[in-house]
């Protein structure tokens, strides 16, 4: 399907996020197939801040810092 959608739409480039899943495979094997350029956009580094690793360490982080 994208690779028909792509040449019907005449599509000369992909600009695909890296999301770092699945979801945007067949995009780009699409472009592949059609010998595309694609071009990646890397994701922002995360924001700053503090880090929990559970659910009690957040609750404990909110507590501490409601307003």
């Amino acid at each position: 399907g994208e690779k028909a959608l792509m040449s019907e739409h005449e599509i000369d480039v992909v600009v695909s996020k890296n999301s770092g899943g699945g979801a945007t495979y067949a995009k780009i094997a699409a472009a592949r197939a059609l010998t595309l350029p694609v071009v990646m956009v890397r994701r922002p580094p995360p924001p700053t801040g503090p880090i929990v690793a559970s659910v009690e360490e957040t609750l404990a982080w909110l507590e501490k810092h409601q307003a």
